[in-house]
């Protein structure tokens, strides 16, 4: 399995010959989503912009008109109805929902939510609903990718690959490092960190790598933003 890191919580998923874009937002690497070729879905964890870009993911399907999404309910409802997202409906694509606990099955890949609701920002902000994922597939490693929450699922408990919000405005170091010591993942992948400086990232993806289970490697993106992950 390849995972590409295409900026912030933006991932490029390649596994049994199949290729997943996951949450094309507006912190995301344009010029290199827009570039991807022979995509076989898109998943959407929920419908804030930094993971669901209107003009991106517009852009996004009209290379790709027939192309499957599949979003949080609510997201869904949202790429459907919301003004914001008419270019986007324009454009086309196939829009499902995939509530927690469903699955759809994308090329050789089954894709499963889990979870539901975003993090607290704050209680005097309405909640929206969030959806992880878990990818797997006959011979390749299990991946979690967990969006916008720090729910330890058990779905997420020792799973092979988890992409982690590593710094967000709902998130403080020491619930990060207990959602890593809950679902001790045996790669965590950190996403989630537009938001942080460069110099301020390294502080957290300190705490989050001494502070995790020691069966844990917390393995930062090289160079290219890509890693493979074997069984």
């Amino acid at each position: 399995m390849k995972i590409q890191h295409l900026g912030h919580s933006c991932l490029l998923v390649e596994a049994a010959g199949t290729r997943i874009l996951v949450d094309p937002g507006g912190f995301s690497d344009a010029e290199a989503v827009r570039a991807l070729r022979d995509l076989d879905a898109i998943l959407l964890t929920h419908q804030h912009p930094d993971h669901a870009d209107p003009d991106l993911l517009a852009d996004v399907l009209a290379a790709f008109p027939d192309l499957p999404v599949h979003a949080e309910p609510e997201t869904a409802e949202a790429l459907r109805e919301d003004d914001g997202f008419a270019d986007a409906r324009e454009a086309g694509g196939q829009v499902s929902a995939l509530a927690p606990g469903s699955s759809a099955t994308v090329g050789a890949l089954e894709v499963r939510a889990v979870g539901g609701r975003h993090a607290v920002i704050h209680p005097d902000l309405p909640g929206i609903g969030n959806c992880g994922y878990v990818i797997t597939a006959d011979g390749e490693p299990r991946l979690g990718i967990t969006g916008d929450s720090l729910e330890a699922v058990p779905e997420f408990e020792g799973i092979d690959a988890l992409a982690f919000a590593v710094v967000a405005p709902w998130s403080k170091v020491s619930e990060t490092v207990e959602f890593l010591r809950a679902t001790a993942p045996k790669v965590a992948l950190p996403v989630h960190d537009a938001v942080a400086a460069p110099e301020g990232r390294e502080i957290f993806l300190k705490h989050a790598a001494n502070l995790s289970p020691e069966a844990t490697e917390l393995r930062d993106w090289p160079e290219d933003r890509s890693v493979e992950i074997a069984l």
